[in-house]
């Protein structure tokens, strides 16, 4: 008589938003807690795309949340003196990219040093300007170029950085073709996002993410958007969507040790009459 062969197990999935991705990628406190917390449960932890290009913009300095405003958690990714030359350049200060070519250049930058462009750019500066206070103001430009094709290589190490920790770490990037083009998609995924784009309050821009997460069949969705996502989506997803919960990190291992009991974990605030 032959014995069985042990079934697999089936790890539980645990999806990180973009807040909770970066504090992981930047090696914080609370990174290292949700990741050791997740891990030693034996959680497969995933997020998504999106998240990732959010952690690109955030480095870059095209959110509100840049590593230039306040202590960000990927701050330490970007040297400060990069970090300089981009919040000149987004602000767009005087006599620096007044205007506002810093968009068409970061797409082209590179290419400059393909062809050779700040070599020919000085011969042209003798050659078509004759004043030389015009000679001046073209060689400043040629200067600022230099120093922006230098943060636009320092950006991509940056990105691929990124890439690199959250492979390492064996985070799993969910794409967006995996939730879009599944058969998931058709058969639910579709009706889920008309659910939340009629019977929730939820801001538009997090549909993506958390279509991602009920695709996944994640039981958390940890997140520090203690209001949008843990407040508003622990209340919004009704009886004909997936149980989902949304908890912060700092509730992070109570959630788990209920099970998931409760739809939504946010953070405890001690009343001000206490």
């Amino acid at each position: 008589m032959g014995t069985d062969s042990p079934r697999p197990t089936v790890r539980e999935r645990a999806f990180v938003d973009t807040n909770v991705l970066a504090y992981i990628v930047g090696d914080t406190r609370t990174g290292r807690t949700v990741f050791e917390i997740l891990s030693n449960h034996g959680f497969e932890i995933f997020t998504f795309a999106k998240c990732v290009y959010e952690l690109y913009s955030i480095v870059k300095g095209t959110t509100r949340g840049g590593p230039s405003k306040g202590n960000h958690p990927l701050k330490n990714l970007v040297p400060s003196e990069i970090n300089d030359i981009a919040q000149k350049l987004f602000k767009a200060t005087p006599g620096i990219d007044p205007l506002g070519n810093s968009y068409y250049w970061y797409n082209l930058c590179e290419e400059w040093r393909g062809w050779d462009f700040f070599g020919n750019a000085e011969e042209d500066i003798d050659r078509l300007f004759v004043e030389e206070p015009l000679r001046k103001e073209a060689r400043v430009l040629v200067e600022k170029q230099k120093e922006f094709v230098r943060w636009k290589q320092s950006m991509r190490y940056v990105f691929r950085q990124i890439d690199t920790i959250v492979k390492e770490k064996g985070i799993i990037v969910c794409q967006y073709f995996q939730v879009f083009s599944s058969d998931w998609y058709g058969k639910y995924g579709f009706f889920y996002e008309q659910e939340l784009s009629e019977n929730s309050l939820w801001p538009n821009e997090d549909f993506e993410i958390v279509l991602a997460a009920l695709f996944l069949g994640a039981r958390v969705f940890v997140t520090e958007d203690d209001n949008d996502l843990i407040w508003r989506g622990g209340l919004s997803l009704g009886l004909n969507t997936p149980s989902l919960a949304f908890c912060c990190p700092e509730r992070l291992k109570e959630a788990i040790n209920s099970n998931f009991g409760l739809r939504f974990y946010r953070k405890e605030y001690k009343s001000d009459h206490l």
